[in-house]
């Protein structure tokens, strides 16, 4: 099967207009990050001490805003580390890892319990399950608290 000049330059031309459509869509698509899924902080430095324990400062939990992600820290399994302050007045830490498929748990929280955005599970701040398809809790890690200095000692990488 043979084919014309014109053809031919009628079928560069597409490609060439396909190429530049794409070129200019591609910030816009980069652009697009599922709001669902939580981004983890980039890890520039750890400060996770030689022991395997990381010392944080937690005078920002309240019983209004009972969590966090804690900045660049990952325990052993990789997750980032959630601590949190149960209405007893104890504080919690935890794998960021859902028990249910190992997808990270949400870094905010909704109403009150941790969130996974990938199945809809949700953990109270003890970590327990309130809500499946998980059936585990989530990973804890030890924690000492001080209150005199709000600080909770926590104990991501195992002796």
């Amino acid at each position: 099967m043979s084919h014309t000049r014109r053809e031919f330059l009628a079928g560069l031309t597409k490609i060439a207009s396909g190429t530049a459509l794409g070129y200019a869509a591609l910030p816009i698509l980069e652009a697009c990050t599922p709001t669902s899924v939580p981004m983890l902080p980039e890890q520039t430095t750890s400060p996770i001490g030689p022991d395997g324990s990381v010392s944080v400062n937690v005078s920002a939990l309240t019983h209004a805003d009972p969590g966090f992600q804690v900045p660049n820290v990952l325990g052993a399994d990789g997750f980032g580390v959630m601590v949190t302050l149960t209405a007893d007045g104890n504080v919690h830490a935890f794998s960021m890892k859902c028990t249910h498929q190992s997808c990270s748990v949400d870094s905010q929280l909704t109403h009150a319990e941790i969130h996974c955005s990938c199945h809809g599970s949700l953990f109270r701040l003890d970590g327990t399950v309130d809500q499946g398809p998980a059936s585990a809790p989530l990973g804890s890690y030890p924690v000492s608290y001080d209150p005199s200095t709000k600080t909770a000692k926590i104990q991501v990488i195992p002796k």
